[in-house]
C-alpha cells in the first residue's frame, strides 16, 4: 500500500523583500536629498543661486520636453501598431512561435506598452538635459553680433556660434528619435504578425496597412535628413577639406550645391513615401531610397572629390587664394590678432652695452633667476615652519616695495592635513583644529643669499616683511586634502605656533554653511559619509562647515562653460589674500578660423579641447579667507554677453574691480600661448606667401628640458616631455623699444620653422594702462641672431662653464638649469640662464650657484646676476664700477679676468663691424683697450717694470 505525502506550503515571507525595497528607496532618497539640498546651500553661500536654479530649470525643461515629445510619438505609434495588427494570420512554424509569444504577453500589453515607452523616454530626456549650454546660449543670444558677416551666406558669426549648434542638436535628436521609433514600430509589427519575412510573395511579406504606417515614419525620417543636409551647408565654413580651415573652392562650388540639391531630393523622396501611404506599393519606396542613395554618392561624394582631385589640386594655389585670405582674416579676428602692433626693427645691435644696462636699470634689476619649481623646493625647506604647512605653487607678480616697483615670486603657506603627524591624525585635529594656512612667502626674483638661497622680502610666522596684509589666513586655496573643515566649534582652531606656543583662533568670516539643526547635520553627515558631524559634541548649530575649498573646483563648479587657465595665482592685498584665475570663453564654430588643440599649444597645461575662437573674458577672484567668488567679466565680448543674459547679475563688469585687485591682473599665459602659436603663421597676410609657407615661424623648444640634469661626467639627462615641450612665455618687467617706462609684460621669442635662429619676439602688456596690448618685434631681415637652442648649445660648449659644471657635479651633486630667459634690451637681446646645484641627500634643496649671461657670442659666468651682467657688459648694476686693479684675487687671477673681459669686447666689436655699426664698434674697441691697459699696469706693477704696449685687436 503506497502513501501519498501532501506538502503544505508555508506562507511566503514577503517582509524581507519589502524591507529591502524600503531601505533601497530610502537610501536613494536620502542620497538625492543630501546632494541636492547641500548644493542649494552651497550655491547660496557663494551668492550664485541664480546659476544653480537657471541651470536646473534649463535641464528640467529640456528633459521634460524631450521626454514628453518622445513618449507621445512612441506611444502613439505603438497604439497604431496594435490597432493595425492582422486578425487572421497564416501560421508557419516561425509564425507559431510568434503567436505563442503574443498570446503570453497580450494580457500585459495594456500597461507594459506605456511603461516601456516611459522608461525609454526617461533615458532620452536625461540625455537631452546634458545640452543645456547650447540651449541657454541660443535662447540668450538675441541681438548679439560679432561683426564681419561671412562671405558665403552673409550671416554674422553669432549664427554659427550661438544658433547653429542648437539647431544641429535639434535635428540630430529628431532624426535619431524617428529612426529609433521606426525600428521599434517595425519590431512591433513583426510581433503582431504584420511583417512576415518567411512569406513567399513580396506583397505578402508586409501587410498593406503596415506599409502605409512605415511609409509615413520613413517619410518623416527623410524630412529630418533633409534638414540635416540644409544645416550641413553652414558647417562648410569650418570645413577642413582645403589648404586651411573654412569653405574651400571645392566646398563652395561643388559641396554647397550638392548639399542644397540633396536637401531638395530628400524632401521629394519624403513626399514619395507619404504618397505611398495611400498606394501601399513597393515601387515608390524603392525608387525614393535608390534616388537618394545615387544622388548622395554621385553628387554628395564623387563630384566634390572629382573637383578637388582634377581641378583644384593641380592649381591649388590659384583656386584657393581667395579662401586662404578669408581664413587669415577669420583666424586673426577669432584669436584677437588683428590689433597686434607689428614693429619691424630696422637695426639690431649684436651686444648689450654698459649704456644700455644703465638706461634699462629697472629691467635688469627684475630679471628672474628662480625657476618656480626650484624655488618651491627652497620654500618647502626653509619656510614650511611646521609639517602641516605646504606650498603648492609659486607665482610671479609685481608689488611696490619701499616705494619701488618690483617683481616678486609669491607662494601661500597652506595647511595640509596629510602633513599632521600620524599620532595626531584624529578626526578632531583634521577637521576642527588644523583648518587654515597662515601667511605667504615672497622672494626677490633677481637676488640670492650668500649660500645661494632666495632673498626673501616676506617670511616666517607671523609674516614679517613686505608685501603686508591685515588678514594672513588661508582657508581656501590650492591644497584641499580633506572633504571639509568645521569652524566656530567648541574646539579652538590652531592659528599658528610661535615662540610663545600655540595661538588659538576663532573664525569670523562669512564663509561656509551653518550646520544648523539635527536634520541638516544628518544630511551633511550622509553627504560626506562621516557620522562624527552628527554625534560629535564639539559641533553645534552655530558651527560652520567649509567644503569645496579647492579654489579651482570652487570657481569651475559654478560656471562649467568657461575654460580656466592652468595657473591660479595668489595676490597679496591690504585686506587679505585673493586668488585670481583667468577664464576663457571659447568656441569651435567661428567661420573661417583655424582651430587649435589647447592641449597641444599649451604644452599639455590645459586638457584637450579644439577651439577656433578664444577670449580672456573673465577674471575669477576667490577670497582666501571667506571663499567668496567674484567673476569680473568683459561684458563687451559676444559670448560673455550671451552668458550674462542667461545668468543676469552673476558677472561684474571688469571695470568695477577694486583697484588693489585689478593692479594684480595679468595677461593670461595659456591665452598668450595660443595666440603666439597662431601668430607664428598668421603674421603672414598675403595668401600666396601663406600657401608657400614663406616666413612661417614657431615657438622654440625649451632647450633646458633637453638636458635638465647634468651629472659629473657632463652627460645630460632629458626631462619628461623634453622633446615636445615648447618654451614657456615668462613675465618680465621691461621697457619695450620705443617706450619711455617699464611695464609688466609676458614675453615669448620666435624662430623660423625648423630653424634655430631667432627671428622676432612678442609681448603682451599686463599693466592696467594698456592692459592686453600685443606687440610683435621682428629682427632685421638677413641678420643671423641666435635663438634659444643655439644659445644653449653655445653655453654647453663654453670651456669655462664646462669646467665649472664638472666641478659642481662632483660628489653626487646634480646640476639643474633654470628658465632660459630672453631679455630684449634696446636694439639687442640678452640671454640669462640660472644654474642650480642640488647636493647629494634626500633633504638637499637646489641652490643658485651660477648665473650665465649670453651677450652676442660671449658667455659670461657670475655668482650673482650683478656680477654676470657686469662682466658681460662692462657695467655693474646697482654697484660701484669695478676697481682698476681687476678686483680681488692674485695678480695673475686679476690679469686673467681683465683679459677675458677684453676678449669679450673685442668679439663684440667684430660683430658690430660685420653689422656695419661703426659706433658700437668704436665703443667696444675702447672698452677692450682700457681693459688691456689695466692688465698691463698690473703686470708691470707685479714685475716692477714699465707697462708694455697694448696689443692690437
Amino acid at each position: 500500500m503506497s502513501t501519498t505525502t501532501v506538502r503544505i506550503p508555508y506562507p511566503r515571507r514577503r517582509w524581507p523583500v519589502v524591507a529591502g525595497g524600503i531601505l533601497v528607496v530610502g537610501f536613494l532618497i536620502l542620497t538625492f536629498l543630501s546632494n541636492f539640498y547641500i548644493d542649494v546651500l552651497w550655491y547660496r553661500e557663494v551668492d550664485l543661486s541664480r546659476v544653480f536654479w537657471t541651470r536646473i530649470w534649463a535641464q528640467a525643461g529640456l528633459a521634460s520636453a524631450s521626454f514628453v515629445t518622445f513618449f507621445v510619438l512612441l506611444l502613439a505609434n505603438l497604439i497604431v501598431t496594435r490597432r493595425l495588427a492582422p486578425t487572421i494570420v497564416a501560421l508557419t512554424p516561425e509564425q507559431e512561435i510568434v503567436e505563442r509569444f503574443k498570446e503570453n504577453i497580450e494580457p500585459y500589453l495594456r500597461w507594459a506598452v506605456p511603461v516601456g515607452a516611459a522608461v525609454l523616454s526617461i533615458f532620452v530626456g536625461l540625455a537631452a538635459a546634458g545640452h543645456w549650454q547650447e540651449f541657454l546660449l541660443w535662447r540668450s543670444s538675441s541681438g548679439i553680433e560679432f561683426g564681419n558677416p561671412d562671405q558665403v551666406f552673409g550671416r554674422d558669426p553669432a549664427f554659427y556660434v550661438f544658433t547653429l549648434p542648437w539647431l544641429k542638436y535639434l535635428q540630430s535628436w529628431l532624426f535619431a528619435s524617428l529612426v529609433g521609433i521606426t525600428v521599434i514600430v517595425g519590431i512591433g509589427h513583426f510581433l503582431q504578425g504584420g511583417i512576415r519575412p518567411q512569406a513567399v510573395g513580396l506583397r505578402d511579406k508586409v501587410d498593406p496597412q503596415v506599409r502605409a504606417h512605415l511609409s509615413v515614419l520613413l517619410g518623416l525620417v527623410l524630412l529630418a535628413k533633409a534638414w540635416g543636409y540644409y544645416l550641413g551647408r553652414f558647417d562648410l565654413l569650418t570645413s577642413e577639406r582645403g589648404v586651411v580651415q573654412g569653405a574651400s573652392y571645392t566646398d563652395v562650388t561643388a559641396q554647397l550645391p550638392a548639399l542644397t540639391f540633396l536637401a531638395i531630393v530628400a524632401v521629394l523622396c519624403a513626399g514619395m513615401f507619404f504618397v505611398n501611404a495611400r498606394y501601399r506599393v513597393w515601387s515608390l519606396p524603392i525608387i525614393a531610397v535608390g534616388l537618394l542613395l545615387i544622388v548622395s554618392i554621385l553628387l554628395g561624394t564623387a563630384y566634390p572629390a572629382f573637383i578637388q582631385q582634377f581641378r583644384v589640386r593641380p592649381n591649388e594655389q590659384q583656386y584657393e587664394r581667395e579662401y586662404i585670405g578669408r581664413n587669415i582674416a577669420g583666424t586673426q579676428r577669432a584669436f584677437g590678432l588683428t590689433d597686434i602692433r607689428l614693429e619691424e626693427r630696422p637695426t639690431f645691435q649684436p651686444v648689450v652695452t654698459a649704456d644700455d644696462v644703465e638706461a634699462n636699470a629697472a629691467t635688469i634689476a627684475n630679471i628672474r633667476l628662480w625657476r618656480p619649481s626650484v624655488l618651491k623646493e627652497n620654500f618647502e625647506s626653509v619656510q614650511r615652519i611646521r609639517q602641516y604647512y605646504d606650498f603648492n605653487d609659486v607665482d610671479v607678480d609685481r608689488y611696490e616695495i619701499d616705494g619701488e616697483r618690483r617683481v616678486l615670486m609669491v607662494s601661500g603657506r597652506e595647511v595640509t592635513q596629510s602633513g599632521i603627524s600620524q599620532q595626531a591624525r584624529t578626526w578632531q585635529n583634521e577637521h576642527l583644529v588644523y583648518t587654515h594656512g597662515f601667511g605667504t612667502v615672497a622672494a626677490q626674483v633677481n637676488s640670492t643669499t650668500p649660500d645661494g638661497g632666495p632673498l626673501l622680502t616676506l617670511e616666517d610666522i607671523p609674516p614679517d616683511g613686505e608685501p603686508s596684509t591685515d588678514q594672513p589666513r588661508i582657508y581656501y586655496g590650492e591644497i584641499d586634502d580633506v572633504d571639509f573643515v568645521v569652524v566656530n566649534s567648541a574646539t579652538e582652531e590652531l592659528d599658528y605656533e610661535g615662540a610663545s606656543g600655540e595661538t588659538p583662533f576663532t573664525y569670523t568670516g562669512e564663509g561656509g554653511i551653518e550646520l544648523g539643526g539635527y536634520l541638516r547635520r544628518a544630511l551633511f553627515a550622509w553627504r560626506f559619509q562621516d557620522a562624527n558631524l552628527l554625534i560629535s559634541g564639539q559641533v553645534d548649530s552655530e558651527s560652520r562647515i567649509l567644503f569645496r575649498r579647492d579654489i579651482e573646483d570652487r570657481a569651475k563648479a559654478t560656471l562649467p562653460f568657461l575654460t580656466f587657465d592652468h595657473d591660479p595665482y595668489l595676490a597679496v592685498t591690504q585686506g587679505g589674500y585673493v586668488w585670481i584665475m583667468d577664464a576663457y570663453t571659447t568656441s569651435n564654430a567661428y567661420p573661417y578660423s583655424q582651430s587649435v588643440d589647447l592641449s597641444e599649444v599649451t604644452a599639455n597645461l590645459l586638457p584637450q579641447q579644439d577651439v577656433n575662437y578664444i577670449r580672456n573674458s573673465v577674471k575669477a577672484v576667490v577670497d582666501a579667507y571667506d571663499g567668496s567668488v567674484t567673476y569680473y567679466a568683459d561684458l563687451d565680448e559676444p559670448i560673455m554677453q550671451a552668458w550674462n543674459q542667461a545668468f543676469p547679475g552673476v558677472f561684474t563688469p571688469i571695470e568695477a574691480a577694486p583697484e588693489e585687485v585689478a593692479a594684480h591682473f595679468r595677461y593670461p599665459e595659456n591665452l598668450f600661448q595660443a595666440q603666439a602659436f597662431q601668430y607664428a603663421n598668421y603674421h603672414v597676410e598675403e595668401p600666396d606667401a601663406f600657401y608657400r609657407k614663406q616666413d612661417f615661424w614657431e615657438v622654440p623648444g625649451d632647450p633646458t628640458l633637453q638636458s635638465d640634469v647634468i651629472g659629473p661626467d657632463g652627460s645630460p639627462s632629458p626631462a619628461p616631455n623634453a622633446s615636445t615641450r615648447k618654451l614657456l612665455p615668462n613675465y618680465q618687467l621691461l621697457r619695450l623699444p620705443g617706450d619711455t617706462e617699464e611695464r609688466f609684460h609676458l614675453v615669448i621669442p620666435f624662430q623660423p620653422e625648423n630653424r634655430l635662429n631667432m627671428v622676432g619676439w612678442m609681448a603682451a602688456n599686463s599693466d592696467q594702462e594698456g592692459f592686453g596690448e600685443l606687440v610683435a618685434f621682428t629682427l632685421p631681415s638677413g641678420r643671423d641672431v641666435d635663438g634659444p637652442g643655439l644659445v644653449f648649445a653655445r653655453v654647453n660648449s663654453d670651456q669655462e662653464f664646462s669646467e665649472a659644471r664638472t666641478l659642481l657635479g662632483t660628489g653626487g651633486s646634480r646640476v639643474l638649469f633654470g628658465d632660459l630667459l630672453t631679455i630684449p634690451i634696446e636694439e639687442s637681446i640678452l640671454y640669462v640662464l640660472p644654474v642650480y646645484v642640488r647636493a647629494a641627500g634626500t633633504s638637499a634643496v637646489p641652490e643658485l650657484e651660477l648665473v650665465l649671461v649670453v651677450n652676442g657670442s660671449t658667455v659670461t659666468l657670475g655668482r650673482t646676476l650683478t656680477e654676470a651682467i657686469g662682466d658681460s657688459t662692462g657695467a655693474l648694476t646697482g654697484e660701484e664700477p669695478p676697481p682698476p686693479d681687476g678686483g680681488e684675487g692674485t695678480v695673475e687671477q686679476q690679469i686673467e679676468r681683465l683679459l677675458s673681459q677684453a676678449v669679450t669686447h673685442f668679439a663684440a666689436a667684430d660683430e658690430a663691424l660685420r653689422a656695419g655699426d661703426l659706433a658700437t664698434y668704436q665703443s667696444e674697441q675702447e672698452r677692450a683697450q682700457a681693459l688691456v691697459e689695466q692688465a698691463n699696469e698690473l703686470l708691470a706693477a707685479g714685475a716692477g717694470g714699465e707697462p708694455s704696449p697694448s696689443p692690437s685687436p
